[in-house]
């Protein structure tokens, strides 16, 4: 084992938690939860076709991102560091695509076609 990969699973280790089915179950059903949630936001932006629906369901995507960050370092494939960065930055960009959306929706003439995609 590499001192890398050895260092991640002991810091996997010190998690509360760790060795019980908790983390590993939560992560199952955030996966399971954020898949239909994003097939949801994709079913709505095939119906209404428009940029803030898009920015919507991109930002429900980072829910995904979330929970595969997770378990990529609940295997000891991330570090502790990166994990925290990469989920901290997808919050950050959720934020954006949801501020993104609000301002496409409020400043976008509903009878033209400015906002479809």
């Amino acid at each position: 084992m590499t001192p890398a990969l050895h260092l991640a699973r002991f810091a996997v280790a010190e998690w509360p938690g760790a060795g019980t089915f908790a983390l590993p179950s939560v992560l199952v059903v955030a996966g399971i939860s954020s898949v239909a949630i994003v097939g949801l936001g994709v079913a709505a932006l095939s119906q209404r076709r428009s940029r803030s629906y898009l920015l919507i369901t991109l930002a429900l995507a980072t829910l995904l991102v979330r929970t595969l960050v997770g378990g990529l370092a609940l295997e000891g494939m991330l570090s502790m560091h990166l994990h925290h960065l990469i989920e901290h930055a997808s919050d950050g960009v959720m934020a954006v695509l949801l501020l993104a959306a609000v301002y496409f929706a409020r400043t976008a003439n509903p009878r033209s076609d400015e906002d479809t995609i």
